[in-house]
């Protein structure tokens, strides 16, 4: 599969949050930091998010920044615009050391843990959305001194991924853990088209790889999402194939639930964002 192939995503990554919703809940009066920090705000939103979308899934959290901010970034909270990184970690590829491990106990991402428990408790479906390896990476360092250091000091780069790489790893399955039906997957920084072929065979897809492939036989029941993206990069260099299997349901969350009991890992070549407009699930099988 050649870079131009891979899936054209036409979702929106930002989650915004109307002013209404925010409204109906009681919460317009609150700062966005205070409600992305409490189980309970996180899944009330979540629910009126589904319900405003018309979705069949509560999802969360509502951006990319948990994993990096769980790493020690720090995050500027926005509704409207999303969230976004405000102040790296780091800010050179040698203090690397002084990044802790994710305490999945404590924080904004043990509250979206919780948040989970509840939603199930009520009866929801729940979609854990997970950050991959270079996404993260680039709000714990800028990105232009990450790339740089891919090029000069590949050495660095594999210790701060292999971190990340624990803590993704680690997050997903407390994720299970706590009973999330599906995990979404997306690595919006490191996809082939964005980083380029050769450091994405030996950087941002390797290291993608290894954490599915470490994933994969303790899953459960839990499918596992590939952004459309991420699983088209993978293809693309030969460290996946996929199957097209027909799969009766009304939209793509009942597609999935069709196929959860048959002992499917993951799929792929799609976006959970877009609604479904045939029968087929790509199912992926890592090599």
């Amino acid at each position: 599969m050649a870079v131009d192939n891979i899936f054209k995503c036409t979702g929106n990554e930002i989650e915004s949050i109307p002013d209404s919703i925010l409204e109906e809940l009681s919460m317009f009066s609150m700062s966005y930091e205070e409600i992305n920090n409490n189980a309970s705000y996180i899944a009330k939103l979540s629910k009126a998010l589904k319900e405003y979308k018309n979705n069949k899934y509560c999802e969360l959290p509502f951006c990319h920044t948990v994993e990096a901010e769980a790493f020690g970034s720090t995050v500027n909270f926005d509704h409207k615009y999303g969230n976004r990184i405000g102040v790296y970690v780091i800010k050179d590829i040698n203090l690397i050391e002084d990044i802790k491990n994710i305490d999945l106990g404590t924080g904004r991402i043990y509250e979206v843990l919780k948040a989970i428990s509840i939603l199930k408790k009520n009866g929801e479906n729940v979609i854990l959305n997970v950050t991959g390896p270079i996404t993260i990476a680039t709000s714990i360092l800028d990105s232009q001194l990450l790339f740089r250091a891919i090029r000069k000091d590949a050495e660095k780069v594999n210790q701060l991924l292999e971190k990340i790489e624990n803590g993704i790893i680690n997050y997903i399955l407390e994720g299970i853990n706590y009973g999330v039906d599906i995990v979404s997957f997306a690595d919006p920084a490191g996809t082939i088209d964005i980083v380029g072929p050769k450091v994405y065979k030996e950087v941002s897809g390797k290291f993608t790889y290894n954490i599915l492939k470490k994933l994969e036989e303790q899953l459960g029941g839990t499918i596992i999402h590939i952004c459309g993206k991420t699983s088209t990069s993978l293809e693309s260099i030969g460290l996946l194939d996929t199957e097209n299997l027909h799969v009766d349901g009304d939209n793509y969350f009942d597609m999935i639930e069709n196929i959860s009991k048959n002992n499917i890992k993951f799929i792929g070549h799609w976006c959970l964002k877009l609604n479904r407009k045939n029968s087929i699930i790509s199912k992926c099988i890592l090599k």
